[in-house]
């Protein structure tokens, strides 16, 4: 009987299977808390794509807004260049119209000038003609003669002031016409830079969808691993509480 005391007090008085029990129960909760890390893990991991997700789609946001800034203010320098042109187009066909009314009213002045020039020349002949047959032309003759010769003089200069004017003015119609090639070039190099615009910000749209569709795609994913989470979590649970059953029924079995 003392023997039997003395070796229940040399084992602390634990009954015998009580070990085994508790080393069952340390293992499940060293696995429960190994189940618990890997998915605390996975959860880290799920979070870090969803704020690298994040972040691409605010940089994408932010790019697409720079894009429409910048395609809104082309819009307006094009809709501020086409009315420049648009209003010196319209100076340049109303000069156009003008310098042509100036040209035919030049050419019809030219060709009755020419006309007159010849008639006189011809009327001056005959009277050269009829001068030297005579001999004797009178002063009153001498003086219409030399206002008749200082007319026409004046207006061969008025005829050469107004060639000289002509070549003026063709010289800045050929002016207005570059302009206008010109502008021709640059409303056509506004529409492909508006066109490429365009483009990129279609690009970039279709990006955002992409990117928000992943987004989506890593919400769900993260739900799904916090159910699996929380599932581990409850068969952890139960099996601890199985074990704390199994050692107390072992208990009262070896009492």
């Amino acid at each position: 009987m003392a023997t039997a005391k003395k070796g229940a007090a040399m084992s602390g008085g634990m009954p015998p299977g009580t070990t085994l029990s508790l080393a069952g129960a340390k293992e499940a909760r060293r696995r429960a808390e190994l189940d618990a890390q890997l998915l605390a893990n996975r959860i880290a991991l799920l979070k870090q794509e969803e704020e690298k997700a994040w972040k691409k789609i605010q940089e994408t946001q932010k790019r697409s807004k720079d894009i429409l800034r910048l395609r809104q203010n082309n819009e307006e320098k094009y809709v501020a260049k086409e009315s420049f042109y648009h209003h010196k187009w319209d100076s340049i066909r109303s000069a156009q119209q003008k310098n042509q009314a100036v040209r035919i009213k030049a050419k019809t002045t030219r060709e009755a000038t020419r006309t007159a020039l010849v008639q006189h020349k011809a009327q001056e002949a005959r009277a050269m003609k009829e001068a030297s047959q005579s001999n004797n032309m009178s002063r009153r003759e001498r003086e219409i003669y030399d206002h008749q010769l200082n007319k026409e003089r004046m207006t061969l200069i008025r005829q050469q002031r107004d060639e000289a004017k002509r070549k003026q003015e063709e010289q800045q119609l050929k002016k207005l016409e570059d302009f206008r090639r010109d502008y021709e070039t640059r409303v056509d190099h506004e529409e492909m830079l508006r066109a490429r615009t365009e483009a990129l910000v279609a690009k970039m749209e279709r990006e955002e969808m992409d990117l928000i569709q992943r987004l989506q795609n890593t919400q769900l994913a993260q739900r799904t691993a916090y159910e699996e989470l929380e599932g581990a979590l409850g068969t952890t649970s139960q099996a601890l509480s199985s074990a704390v059953r199994n050692k107390i029924g072992e208990g009262k079995d070896d009492a």
